[in-house]
């Protein structure tokens, strides 16, 4: 069933009126007709099912079957990441996170990054539209862009870095969590900085490692979140 996304839907919304773009989207790509049913979320939980009662290429009327509120997951993961060099790259980041359901994504500006300017409300859009995708009814939180250094001052959870630095670290597939909440930090291209990671350390973040590989920004903030996620099912 068709899931679509709107910030403001509540469990005792009983009639809900799609805007303009979701209207023509219903009628001219989807072809739906009066009586199909779809699903609502707001991001947070919610799962609102209804029925199309009225249809035309200004405005979609559905009226509530059932509404659900789902249980926020046990085990959060957040990424902050430096962006990557390209738009594009990024964006991908985002789509895969949003799918294997992480709870937020943080910019995070390091002393070797090639981007520090990040569209918010573009990444936004790519995760709602992800959400949609893969009927999920949790939206990541993309957070604004942040020094790494205020980053990791102002975490109150957990945390991890991945560097490539030669010393010593943990295997992060192999690092069972205690925690239900853990933060995974990436660096740019350029790795993070000896003083990063030396204020990481610091400030009692984990250093571990990805294995030899050596991955793309992108491609290290998947395997790592997905790597946590499998670690967190084992406990």
């Amino acid at each position: 069933m068709l899931l679509f996304y709107d910030s403001q839907i509540k469990i005792e919304t009983q009639k809900h009126l799609f805007n303009r773009s979701d209207s023509k989207h219903l009628i001219k790509v989807l072809r739906k007709k009066q009586g199909s049913e779809i699903k609502i979320t707001d991001g947070k939980g919610i799962e609102w099912t209804g029925i199309l009662t009225f249809l035309n290429q200004q405005k979609v009327l559905v009226e509530k079957i059932a509404a659900i509120k789902h249980k926020s997951p046990k085990k959060l993961i957040h990424l902050a990441i430096a962006p990557t060099k390209s738009n594009e790259r990024m964006e991908w980041l985002v789509e895969k996170l949003t799918e294997l359901g992480i709870a937020s994504i943080t910019p995070i500006i390091c002393k070797h990054s090639e981007r520090k300017i990040i569209k918010i409300e573009r990444l936004t859009k790519i995760a709602i539209s992800a959400l949609k995708q893969s009927n999920q009814f949790f939206l990541p939180e993309i957070k604004p862009v942040i020094s790494f250094k205020n980053y990791i001052q102002a975490l109150k959870y957990k945390a991890v870095i991945a560097h490539c630095h030669p010393t010593q670290k943990i295997n992060l597939s192999e690092y069972l969590i205690p925690e239900n909440e853990i933060s995974l930090c990436v660096g740019p291209e350029g790795d993070f900085s000896t003083e990063e990671i030396k204020l990481a350390t610091l400030s009692g973040i984990t250093p571990v490692s990805l294995g030899k590989q050596r991955f793309r920004t992108e491609t290290a903030g998947i395997f790592g979140c997905h790597s946590i996620s499998v670690n967190y099912q084992k406990i």
